[in-house]
């Protein structure tokens, strides 16, 4: 993986030297209707192409500035990135020191209580970027395909990662990609934290989905994600149910997950900042119940409502409301915790689904194409697993978490982009107490 990207990048600058293939079998030529290829800036038509198929997220990768292409298009290459340094100060707390934290400002992993001598820290942080390979072939035909691949930090380590690896075909997409329950226009206004609100519906899963193509402002769509999950930098951490050494009478080792979750969700849109949208999933979960000796499987599911609202032209308003039983690993916060599927204690040998919830609102302001503003707050919370939490570790105590964020961005040129931030968060315990933490940062963003 660490050599990768200078391959990648290597093959960019030395493709517009390669003679193009021009023999009578080559299926560049045939597909394309053209034998030439060119090296040069991405027109307004190429990014439009581009963006069909890129994945929409918070600071995601811009369409890159340069491509190699065909004449007519129907081919593209390009090979981007984002390197984006961050200076801030915690106040209040230390969670930039916290696993799994560093520059994403998870509320969960806010210590608590704040220890004396941990109440501040300051860092700065070069390791946060990544780089992205897109091809697209046959483009503006009904056969259109794109492959899209992006590896980068996770803001703790200099390691790279796979962050996204997808194809998308007449409107099927599969791959290593932002789940389909989450909708991505309307969980959040831009951040310099890459984590995000805490109640945001958002993780990266491994998927094959369907998304319909517009029928007067309707939209749909489906898929099948793998019951395990990632963090949205693409790392894995893990299943979001417990192992508890033998002192529990459910066993989890000897029952596969058979069967996939399913998220669905159906659109209406306005316009392209005026929409709503209604999302569904499915999920099952499969144990051994070694009371009863046998293996069992119980259901998860949740429902989200979402959308945006756009009032004046400078003016964007994004909303998000999702409750569910047993989809921890799809909210920001609670991923990676166990909580999702805990030991029911009124019958013993079975699990239960927990309750929990995730509320975002934002607000986005933009006097001019060089200047934004934004402010959002969210919420994530748990019930019915008091009892249960008191009995993990600290760090794995959880009722609810608050986040708010306020910053602004200034596009300096096409290239580079300063940025600014505060963020607040509060992570709630059910029987330690709660504490909070604040962090100022800037991020200078250079994009290629």
């Amino acid at each position: 993986m660490k050599t990768a990207v200078p391959l990648l990048i290597l093959a960019a600058i030395c493709a517009p030297s390669m003679p193009a293939q021009t023999t009578g079998t080559d299926d560049l030529t045939a597909d394309s209707g053209s034998s030439k290829i060119e090296f040069g800036r991405t027109t307004p038509e190429m990014k439009e192409i581009l963006q069909r198929s890129r994945p929409v997220e918070n600071r995601a990768v811009p369409a890159p500035a340069f491509a190699v292409h065909t004449p007519n298009n129907k081919f593209i290459m390009t090979i981007g990135g984002t390197i984006a340094p961050v200076l801030g100060y915690d106040i209040g707390n230390n969670l930039y020191k916290q696993d799994g934290a560093g520059i994403s400002f998870v509320t969960s992993a806010i210590p608590v209580p704040a220890a004396a001598g941990h109440k501040g820290d300051f860092y700065i942080n070069p390791i946060n970027g990544s780089v992205d390979l897109q091809i697209v072939g046959l483009a503006n035909t009904p056969n259109e395909i794109s492959g899209y691949v992006k590896v980068g930090t996770n803001g703790i380590s200099p390691s790279l990662v796979l962050q996204r690896a997808f194809i998308t075909y007449r409107n099927f997409t599969a791959g290593m990609k932002l789940t389909l329950m989450q909708d991505a226009y309307a969980c959040q206004p831009p951040t310099i934290d890459p984590e995000g609100p805490s109640g945001c519906i958002s993780n990266v899963a491994y998927e094959i989905g369907y998304t319909s193509k517009s029928y007067n402002g309707f939209r749909f769509a489906a898929a099948l994600d793998m019951p395990t999950f990632y963090s949205s930098n693409g790392y894995y951490r893990g299943k979001d149910f417990p192992e508890f050494d033998g002192k529990q009478v459910a066993d989890y080792g000897d029952a596969e997950q058979l069967i996939p979750d399913i998220p669905a969700w159906v659109e209406y849109s306005f316009s392209q900042w005026n929409r709503i949208r209604v999302s569904a999933i499915l999920r099952n979960f499969a144990y051994r119940d070694l009371v009863a000796n046998k293996t069992r499987h119980m259901a998860g599911w949740g429902v989200m409502l979402s959308g945006n609202i756009q009032p004046v032209k400078q003016i964007i308003l994004y909303y998000q409301f999702a409750y569910g039983k047993g989809i921890g690993s799809y909210l920001q916060d609670i991923a990676g915790k166990p909580l999702s599927f805990v030991p029911d204690d009124a019958r013993p040998g079975r699990m239960t689904a927990s309750p929990m919830a995730g509320f975002n609102f934002g607000v986005s302001f933009n006097p001019s194409s060089k200047l934004q503003f934004n402010a959002m707050f969210s919420q994530s919370r748990i019930w019915k697993v008091r009892d249960y939490c008191n009995a993990l570790d600290e760090s794995q105590n959880y009722r609810y978490a608050l986040y708010g964020a306020v910053n602004c961005f200034y596009n300096i040129t096409p290239y580079l982009q300063w940025g600014i931030e505060y963020l607040w968060g509060r992570r709630e315990t059910w029987n330690i107490g709660g504490a909070n933490d604040s962090r100022i940062q800037t991020q200078i963003a250079f994009n290629f």
